[in-house]
């Protein structure tokens, strides 16, 4: 029984240690990502704004650390919505309300859709043959949302009977979420301006089913009010975000919002993207942007939150869109004037030691030290929760940030790479559940 106890707290141990790092940026002239589709760990696309006079879709079949531009008889229009079976098989659509399809790996691309006065804000396939395709409506009002589905693998796409019609409304590029085929919501966006609400629609019973909506009360600007970030982690219990600020959770599917209280310490921010694991740790990841970029994350639909570390090229863009293809392995796409990609996973020279629950906190001294570039860390933490390490100058300065997340009771330690820094004396601290510890350390090179 002790070594089955073992085996579990090392694994668990593990999935704590995700984090957010930095992959890669795109090719110059590196547009801004507007939407992304892990097919697998490896197999990533993205599809971004025009630029140079040629559309702007890339595949990466390593990760997401090298890229190639896929665009062959794509026309040069910003690109919105993607999916991707695998390296060869994907769907992207535009601007312009149009779909386009590929069989080998963006060489050629053919069109299988183009609604005028349409804009395309995303495509799924739930298997090979069935999918679901989200277009803003020809016209602010009077006609209906281009809700369409194909039954031949995205060849073909047929209109919804049952598609809401428009009122002073059009989509929002990203803002939907499916748990089956049944069951999908969309937000969509208010464009009267200082609007103070807008719909969130839904069905439970498919696209060519019946479609429902909730009118969500929000901050308008002189835009309109926008409900653009939406995530369900099942059936009944979700969370939108909106483009002021706000955050509505529901517990009944969609029918009735209920306010949330935004993690604090955001400031004035929209909620850009949201995303849901449906797994049964209920995890939904909330994207803010404000003065920086800002991820957190909830388990239990708002009622608390966690603060993600985002590396400094995602914090000072703008995190567009992010898919997760596992509890503990996702992908983000950057927009703003950024365009790459950051990935969450467990990041290499963080090892948990295993072995028995320490007694105490304890934070011990790197060695190396003095070091040249490298050196290890080693901390204790006898209680779980949220653990944050950071690397500081000797003016107190905060230079590197080499964990925060929440972690199971432990022993760990982190390597760390000091290369980018120059020689000195540098400090290290550790903050969790109420224990602070610093210590000095010295990089000679």
């Amino acid at each position: 029984m002790k070594k089955l106890f073992t085996l579990i707290f090392v694994f668990m141990a593990s999935l704590s240690f995700a984090q957010w790092t930095f992959v890669s940026v795109l090719p110059a002239p590196n547009p801004p990502i507007n939407s992304i589709y892990a097919a697998s760990s490896s197999v990533i696309w993205v599809c971004g704004d025009a630029s140079g006079g040629a559309a702007r879709v890339y595949l990466s079949t390593n990760g997401g650390t090298n890229w190639t531009l896929r665009n062959g008889g794509l026309p040069s229009q910003n690109s919105y919505g993607i999916f991707a079976f695998d390296a060869n098989t994907a769907l992207v659509g535009n601007a312009l309300g149009s779909l386009y399809k590929t069989t080998n790996g963006g060489v050629n691309w053919t069109n299988v859709l183009t609604v005028a006065g349409s804009f395309t804000n995303g495509v799924h396939m739930f298997n090979t043959n069935y999918g679901i395709y989200f277009g803003d409506p020809a016209a602010a009002s009077g006609v209906p949302y281009q809700f369409r589905i194909t039954t031949n693998g995205g060849n073909n796409w047929n209109l919804s009977p049952s598609a809401p019609i428009a009122t002073n409304e059009f989509g929002v590029i990203n803002a939907w979420d499916a748990t089956d085929s049944a069951h999908v919501w969309a937000g969509s966006a208010n464009t009267v301006p200082n609007s103070t609400n807008a719909k969130v629609y839904r069905t439970s019973t498919g696209f060519f089913g019946t479609w429902s909506f909730a009118t969500v009360p929000g901050v308008g600007g002189s835009t309109g009010c926008y409900y653009q970030a939406v995530a369900f982690v099942n059936n009944t219990n979700g969370m939108v975000g909106s483009s002021g600020g706000d955050i509505k959770r529901t517990t009944d599917g969609g029918a009735t919002w209920t306010t949330v209280t935004p993690p604090s310490g955001v400031g004035l921010f929209a909620a850009i993207s949201m995303n849901s694991v449906k797994d049964p740790n209920g995890v939904i990841r909330l994207v803010t942007i404000g003065d920086s970029a800002q991820i957190f994350r909830t388990t239990n639909l708002g009622t608390t939150w966690v603060k993600e570390y985002v590396p400094l090229q995602g914090a000072l863009g703008q995190v567009q869109h992010i898919q997760f293809i596992s509890p503990t392995l996702g992908y983000a796409g950057l927009g703003g004037t950024l365009g790459g990609l950051m990935r969450y996973g467990n990041p290499s020279g963080i090892i948990n030691e295993g072995g028995n629950v320490p007694e105490s906190f304890s934070l011990s001294q790197n060695y190396p030290n003095p070091f040249n570039p490298s050196t290890t860390i080693k901390f204790a933490i006898p209680k779980s929760g949220n653990v944050t390490l950071a690397v500081y100058n000797s003016l107190g300065r905060e230079v590197e940030t080499l964990v925060n997340e929440f972690m199971n009771a432990g022993t760990y330690e982190v390597s760390y790479d000091a290369s980018k820094l120059t020689s000195g004396i540098y400090f290290y601290k550790i903050v969790t559940n109420g224990f602070a510890e610093t210590k000095r350390m010295m990089l000679v090179k």
